[in-house]
């Protein structure tokens, strides 16, 4: 079974009715992942960058929710204060609705207080939902149901404590896949430490002879304390036959993680 990584920070969530798409014209300008270095009892500034480029007013709210995910595909957004881990609680964010003519640009601000609490360690995290609003149009439907479209983005903020907390990550399971003539390393993986980690995922291969045929990469996922994810390596190039690897999830910081894989890439 081949399994696919769901992670997901814009995400768009189509109800039962029929829409003009134009929630989708309420843009995020400056990014879905805000990233804070600090140390207990200081104060972070944010703000989240909103654009209606649409020719129709539109209305947004703004919400808290945490954010869970697992190498499986599952997802969770809880209700804020949750997770163990979750920097909900410390966020104060103004204001929490906002309506935007077209064309108009504004500004959700945030602040981060991180608590006075020494055994605060690593890494921290919840989201901020940004939700488009539409009220339901029956102008044009005389019967039956109409769908709208929702579009809601997740902004993660994310805090560091100073640079603490262990880094530590685990290698689950390593499955070969196949399809359409691409061969791929799926490999999945859990940081089992306490600070968020964005590992880059490459394997060396050797023959039977010990004559290495290359490295081959995956690009860098982020991977938040007490989260799985997948990635997928392509070995399309290797031809069959049996194979061993090194592979070596490379985390910067000099910290790597690496274990021996064997591989046997088998006709179709």
């Amino acid at each position: 079974m081949q399994i696919r990584n769901s992670f997901i920070v814009a995400m768009l969530i189509c109800f039962l009715g029929i829409s003009d798409l134009a929630w989708g014209k309420i843009l995020i300008l400056n990014g879905l992942t805000h990233e804070y270095q600090a140390l207990q009892g200081e104060v972070r500034k944010g703000t989240i960058e909103l654009k209606n480029i649409s020719e129709k007013e539109q209305s947004v709210q703004i919400y808290q929710k945490d954010f869970w995910y697992s190498y499986t595909g599952e997802s969770k957004h809880d209700a804020p204060g949750t997770l163990e881990r979750s920097n909900a609680n410390w966020l104060n964010i103004n204001p929490q609705f906002v309506t935007l003519q077209p064309n108009e640009t504004s500004l959700i601000e945030y602040q981060l207080t991180i608590p006075t609490n020494d055994s605060l360690i690593g890494t921290y995290w919840s989201v901020i939902m940004v939700e488009g609003i539409t009220p339901p149009d029956t102008s044009t439907v005389k019967t039956g149901i109409k769908i709208n479209t929702v579009v809601r983005y997740a902004v993660q903020i994310i805090a560091n404590i100073g640079d603490t907390g262990k880094r530590n990550m685990q290698f689950i399971n390593f499955n070969l896949a196949r399809q359409d003539s691409i061969t791929t390393l799926q490999v999945a993986f859990k940081n089992t430490g306490e600070r968020i980690l964005r590992p880059e995922m490459g394997i060396e291969v050797f023959d039977s002879n010990g004559e290495s045929l290359g490295v081959f990469k995956a690009d860098r996922r982020k991977i938040y304390p007490g989260t799985s994810a997948i990635v997928e390596l392509n070995l399309s190039s290797l031809p069959v036959g049996k194979y061993s690897g090194v592979l070596i999830a490379d985390c910067s910081e000099d910290y790597a993680f690496g274990t021996n894989v064997n591989l046997e890439i088998k006709n179709e």
